[in-house]
């Protein structure tokens, strides 16, 4: 029997990214559906190929509806009534959904209750409740949702716990009760290159246990942690980093943007560490067939934890970027439809969470594509996204592109007519696109995001990169692998957006196609019978001898 929690629920609370707006008190938080899809997507085909599995997926409040069409986009049109028994959502508000769904298929249940968007709320709350539903589940016994007193039926104990490596708390609780019986494993949806920068060794190119060294910091200068955390995160003086599989890059270029917010980053690579350090084993949603090198620096870094890493990516829907996805309706379609009729494959899709400080650089790329004749969607999800009524209409009246605060991005992704991606480079819109052959057109701003841009385009061959629209002290220095550096003007950057939307176009631009289509061949792979991800999750059920029927 395969009995399986999967959790996103840490500190902070949901897989998230912590903003702190300028002028409020309060940081809010920020929940993503991407990192939540790939849980989705593992617990809907677990279900569907094994007749004994049951899972719990626990997600916030917010991404309950999107974790939903994700289960049922991967369980298709199969007979997925009796796999539905065993997929439980477990959330921290009522949700919305048909009773009959609520009732019969999802199990959904809340640990407390709080209408709260404040991390300093919720997180506690999280952590406090996590140890009594632990606790229950762990007995085989029925839970109840705190929000709606419904009661659930009890299951079979949990033989594995799956949770976000941030959730070191709820690691401690589970072990707290369930000590080493239970395995539980860490979840990694970042590129394996971050993962080394933020918690490797120093001889991998790694921070190495970041937080001991800002404690000892801190004591030495007789201050708290938190006080000069990020300052040490942050700092550069020009070093080298060399990490396996990525090109070398002065400490510098993982900062190329100037934010428009804060974080509390060494706060996540805090958590993040303790989470590596106290689970059995790892899964990480990336592939060998995008970073094969830096996946093995991994694996060898963990081993000495004597931990094993099983690579069980990319994580997407069944079919994905073989056929088009049908969530796209409406004026999306009819847009992507006409574009392709009249242009063929030539349409750009923004993709954003991080939003440029400079306006001036958003409305000189917007400006360029229009006069390219460029046809383009642009998405502006971000909280910190502005766009001028102005450009709102020249988009209009263009009549080549098309403005909304969402897109259904795998849907663009997939459609004919989508030729390039013009993304951040997080790992979620990377393997997305890769995953349907669209080349991409990166710019970077932080985390995860600068080393991936530069394997992209330097190793892989798979993308442009935008310099010119680096900002701050440290994005106007020199890169290291060709000494350029950014001006720092629009004018600069509409020189260089003219230069990349002639080179999507010329024998360079169809070399790039062609090298992306070849990884989407090998991410089709991964999951068949013999396929790397496929083995390796096996591999991790006969090592923890977790039987499937």
């Amino acid at each position: 029997m395969l009995a399986v929690i999967f959790s996103s629920l840490h500190f902070p609370l949901g897989v998230s990214e912590l903003y702190k707006w300028p002028g409020l008190n309060e940081p809010l938080i920020y929940l993503s559906a991407g990192h939540v899809r790939s849980f989705c997507i593992l617990g809907a085909r677990l279900v569907k190929e094994n007749r004994n599995a049951i899972i719990t997926i626990i997600v916030a409040p917010n991404l309950l509806s999107k974790a939903q069409t994700e289960i049922l986009a991967e369980l298709g049109d199969e007979s997925f009534e009796a796999a539905w028994r065993r997929i439980r959502c477990v959330k921290h508000i009522h949700s919305k959904w048909p009773q009959m769904l609520m009732a019969y298929i999802l199990r959904v249940l809340s640990s407390f209750q709080s209408n709260s968007q404040s991390i300093f709320v919720l997180t506690p709350l999280a952590i406090e409740t996590y140890s009594a539903v632990y606790k229950a589940l762990s007995r085989a016994e029925s839970v109840s949702c705190a929000v709606t007193g419904v009661k659930y039926d009890a299951i079979s104990a949990p033989n594995v716990v799956i949770l976000s490596y941030f959730a070191y708390r709820q690691m401690l609780a589970t072990r707290a009760i369930s000590g080493h019986k239970v395995p539980i494993v860490s979840w990694l949806t970042g590129h394996a290159s971050a993962m080394i920068r933020a918690h490797g060794p120093e001889y991998m190119g790694g921070h190495g246990n970041l937080g001991a060294k800002i404690d000892a910091e801190a004591a030495r200068r007789g201050v708290t942690p938190k006080e000069i955390g990020d300052t040490i995160y942050n700092r550069t003086d020009g070093t080298v980093i060399k990490i396996p599989g990525i090109p070398d890059m002065y400490d510098w270029e993982y900062f190329p943007q100037v934010l428009p917010f804060e974080t509390a980053m060494s706060d996540f690579i805090k958590e993040g560490y303790g989470g590596l350090k106290e689970c059995d084993a790892v899964f990480t949603t990336s592939t060998y067939a995008f970073e094969e090198q830096s996946l093995n620096a991994v694996k060898s870094w963990i081993s000495k934890w004597n931990k094993e890493v099983y690579v069980i990516g990319p994580l997407l829907p069944s079919g994905y970027g073989k056929m088009v996805d049908n969530r796209g309706t409406g004026e999306i379609k009819e847009f992507m439809d006409k574009m392709l009729a009249e242009r063929g494959r030539k349409s750009i899709s923004f993709g954003t969470i991080f939003w440029p400080i400079v306006q001036a650089y958003i409305e000189e790329i917007i400006e360029a594509l229009i006069e390219k004749d460029f046809p383009f969607l642009l998405a502006y999800a971000s909280p910190f996204a502005t766009v001028s009524d102005d450009q709102v209409q020249k988009i209009n009246q263009s009549g080549l592109g098309l403005i909304s605060k969402w897109f259904p991005q795998q849907f663009i992704l997939g459609h004919p007519a989508t030729g390039w991606f013009l993304t951040h480079c997080g790992q979620n819109g990377v393997i997305e696109s890769l995953g349907c052959g669209i080349p991409m057109i990166c710019w970077p701003f932080e985390t995860d995001q600068p080393a991936a841009a530069a394997h992209l385009t330097h190793n892989l061959k798979v993308a442009f990169e935008l310099i010119e629209v680096r900002t701050g002290e440290k994005g106007l220095k020199p890169i290291f692998r060709t000494g350029r550096k950014a001006k720092g003007t629009r004018e600069a950057v509409g020189v260089e957006i003219r230069e990349i939307i002639d080179s999507c176009r010329s024998e360079q631009g169809d070399m790039i196609r062609k090298n992306a289509e070849g990884i989407r061949e090998k991410f089709s792979k991964t999951w068949e019978a013999d396929g790397a991800g496929r083995r390796e999750f096996l591999s991790f059920l006969t090592n923890y001898n977790v039987k499937l029927a």
